[in-house]
């Protein structure tokens, strides 16, 4: 068994361009994920100067723990959107997606990146009502999807709603296309934002009128609040040769599957957490009670940024700066619908407020964040996150210090594994 993602394997080291000058753009990109890359790929269509830079290498972090679902469905949060939004907004919501979907299409009729149609399920081994509620919902919106009690695996189900036309791909595949087509500097890290200008590590400096901050977690968020409007979720994910998977499947019960196909391969994951929850390590065991007599091939393990409402943090925050977080499972999808939104935005074209990163709101979950924030700050545990002083957990089963507020991750040694933290830590070592 590999510990490292199925798709590193497909990961093209090309040469690598750092930035040793102080330059000038309209639009400067910050992060080098699938978000990064793809928006700056719609802005090189429109012919807007862009330039893009990445802390390490494009592609290598998030984007390499991803399971690559292309959907428009999103749980069953469409009938959780009808009754919060109403049906003009929630039809926003799934045209977004729609139209991510489509773009994903036309890309792939002109690259090869293993684009593949198939239909998308979620599913329910608890709740029949919570599939036939989705149903009604998506019948309100237009939209045609099916039901059905049946799905591979050998999972019993109360029920599944499905979508036709979805897509799955090789994201690294795509990463290597993209890479190649942009103005990008790599091992470019950004210290500070100060009005028009941003500051790398290595004292160069990037004049821009505008920034899109496409980092998973947001940079420079402290006044945006993003630390109490955004969690952080890890997610578990193997790869199985050997079983062969034609559709997407995700659950939307606690503790339940998401899997997919690729080439001959399984790849699946759930034994979601959030990060100030301790580790359970039960994944293997439950992939093992589920498909006995397979061998994991790949196993891995990825984080999610979730809102305090689900919807993402897309567009305009400040009069120059956007963001583009909290994309929960769906990143690829997200990743192209935010492309296109922000793009549209910065030509004052069209301005989408169900994802506003500025909407209204007051949540429960948003005390909750700021709580576990106050109740760990004033804590007197060590270690402690560099981020914003948070007390760190300890991962047992996977030798890391977790932030239980915020979601940075370190290594044994003190190496920052995972954002918003930047900085590495000080461990005191015992004699």
């Amino acid at each position: 068994m590999k510990e490292q993602s199925l798709w590193e394997s497909y990961y093209e080291n090309n040469q690598i361009k750092i930035l040793e000058d102080d330059i000038k753009c309209d639009v400067l990109i910050i992060g080098g994920g699938i978000t990064g890359l793809l928006c700056a790929y719609e802005l090189k269509k429109r012919n807007i100067n862009y330039v893009l830079v990445e802390k390490d290498k494009v592609g290598n972090k998030t984007t390499l723990k991803t399971t690559a679902f292309i959907t428009a469905q999103h749980e069953v949060l469409y009938q959780d959107l009808l009754t919060k939004h109403g049906k003009e907004k929630t039809k926003e919501y799934l045209n977004i997606n729609l139209k991510a979907l489509n773009m994903y299409k036309e890309l792939s009729e002109e690259f090869d990146f293993d684009y593949k149609e198939c239909n998308s399920y979620m599913y329910s081994s608890v709740s029949k009502d919570i599939i036939l509620q989705e149903k009604i919902a998506l019948d309100i919106l237009g939209y045609k999807a099916n039901v059905t009690d049946n799905i591979p695996l050998n999972i019993n189900i109360k029920a599944a709603v499905s979508f036709n036309n979805q897509a799955t791909i090789n994201p690294m595949k795509l990463v290597n296309i993209l890479k190649k087509q942009l103005n990008i500097f790599e091992f470019t890290m950004i210290d500070k934002i100060k009005g028009n200008i941003a500051y790398t590590t290595t004292n160069q400096k990037i004049k821009f009128n505008k920034v899109i901050i496409a980092t998973h977690y947001p940079i420079n968020n402290h006044r945006s609040l993003m630390f109490a409007k955004l969690t952080q979720r890890r997610s578990y994910v193997a790869a199985i040769k050997g079983i062969n998977v034609e559709n997407t499947y995700c659950s939307v019960d606690e503790n339940g599957f998401y899997f997919r196909g690729y080439k001959d391969y399984l790849i699946i994951g759930g034994n979601d957490r959030n990060t100030k929850y301790k580790c359970i390590n039960t994944f293997k065991e439950k992939i093992n009670e589920l498909i006995p007599d397979k061998n994991i091939d790949y196993l891995w393990s990825g984080q999610d940024c979730i809102t305090i409402d689900d919807i993402p943090y897309i567009g305009k925050v400040t009069n120059n700066q956007y963001i583009a977080t909290g994309f929960h499972l769906w990143g690829f999808t997200w990743a192209m619908a935010s492309s296109f939104i922000i793009a549209d935005e910065i030509e004052n074209k069209h301005f989408y407020q169900i994802v506003s990163p500025n909407r209204f709101f007051i949540k429960k979950r948003l005390f909750i964040n700021i709580l576990t924030t106050f109740k760990n700050l004033v804590s007197f545990k060590t270690p402690r996150c560099s981020h914003m002083k948070s007390s760190l957990n300890y991962n047992e089963y996977e030798h890391t210090f977790e932030c239980p507020c915020h979601g940075s991750r370190f290594d044994e040694n003190g190496k920052v594994i995972d954002g918003p933290a930047k900085d590495d830590i000080k461990l005191i070592k015992e004699d």
